[in-house]
């Protein structure tokens, strides 16, 4: 796991990784190889009430260029 501290704006230089997503900064605080490398950032208990609904960091696979549809 790499952390970083940037916008999502800049996503497509995380192609073909994990990142995980602050949706309250819109940023990208964190990527990897595989998912398990940022789970830690991304789970949580689903009776912690200190994150608000909606709110909790996310994780997303980045597509590659010759990927998709």
């Amino acid at each position: 796991m790499k952390r970083v501290n940037t916008s999502t704006k800049n996503i497509g230089r995380f192609a073909g990784q994990w990142v995980v997503i602050d949706p309250i900064k819109n940023f990208i605080i964190a990527s990897g190889t595989n998912l398990k490398d940022i789970a830690s950032l991304v789970t949580h208990s689903a009776k912690d009430k200190t994150l608000p609904v909606g709110k909790a960091p996310f994780s997303f696979l980045v597509p590659r260029k010759d990927e998709g549809p």
